[in-house]
């Protein structure tokens, strides 16, 4: 196919994230984080090349399996220090974007360059050309999320694939569209299609749907099932590029 597609996945826990959220969940003893499931699909296309945008403070509980992934090629990139907002003041959010930076640089040997955001957030008290400004002060070349400054912007803008103030990219909104639907959209969507995934949608250990008791942990469960196989699908049909690798 000649589109050209990004598939990235935020690597992060589970559980961290659902306690963010306000929905503390107990975590199992040894849970899977999903990353040797995300291994084995990236296998089956050995030059295709995804991005992993990893939360700092989770690195090293995933740092085997992350070096497994960065020695068969795949790009490490940064989805903060922790799963946190962004802080609103100008100079603790450029110590705050270093910090995460810093920290996977420091444990795998290997230049960062990408960053997004845990929520796709931009500081509202500062906007978003100061923090594309941040984001270039901390070293990072490129920013994958759903906001777009233009020409001005001082780092390279990789947006995930939107449509109608959706991100349809993302796993979360594949799961509950027709797989017929999604594949339309990336093939018709400008280039490079950046899609975006979690680790913990390839075979993590995650509650059990019977345990639902909120509709916060409804949103997060339900359909998750799919996610895997339209990733795969999609890898399949167009293969993919690491984010740092786009001109």
């Amino acid at each position: 196919m000649n589109q050209r597609v990004c598939m990235t996945v935020d690597v992060e826990d589970f559980y961290d994230g659902m306690a963010e959220l306000g929905q503390a969940i107990d975590r199992p003893t040894e849970a899977l984080s999903g990353l040797t499931g995300l291994a084995e699909l990236l296998d089956t296309d050995r030059q295709a090349v995804a991005t992993l945008f990893v939360v700092g403070n989770y690195a090293g509980r995933v740092h085997s399996d992350l070096e497994a992934l960065l020695a068969a090629g795949h790009e490490v990139a940064c989805h903060g220090p922790d799963h946190g907002r962004l802080p609103e003041d100008s100079k603790e959010l450029v110590r705050w974007l270093r910090k995460g930076r810093d920290m996977l640089e420091d444990l795998f040997q290997v230049p960062v360059e990408g960053f997004r955001s845990p929520r796709f957030d931009v500081p509202q008290t500062t906007g978003l050309a100061h923090y594309r400004q941040a984001l270039a002060e901390a070293g990072f070349s490129y920013v994958s999320d759903r906001s777009v400054l233009g020409e001005g912007s001082p780092v390279r803008e990789l947006p995930v694939l939107t449509r109608y103030g959706y991100p349809i990219g993302g796993g979360s909104y594949q799961r509950m569209l027709p797989s017929v639907a999604v594949n339309a959209v990336v093939g018709n969507s400008p280039a490079p299609a950046v899609l975006y995934y979690h680790s913990y949608d390839f075979g993590a250990t995650l509650p059990a749907q019977k345990s639902i008791r909120s509709i916060a942990l409804a949103k997060q469960l339900v359909g998750r099932a799919r996610v895997a196989r339209g990733f795969a699908r999609l890898l399949k049909h167009y293969g993919s590029e690491a984010c740092g690798r786009v001109t």
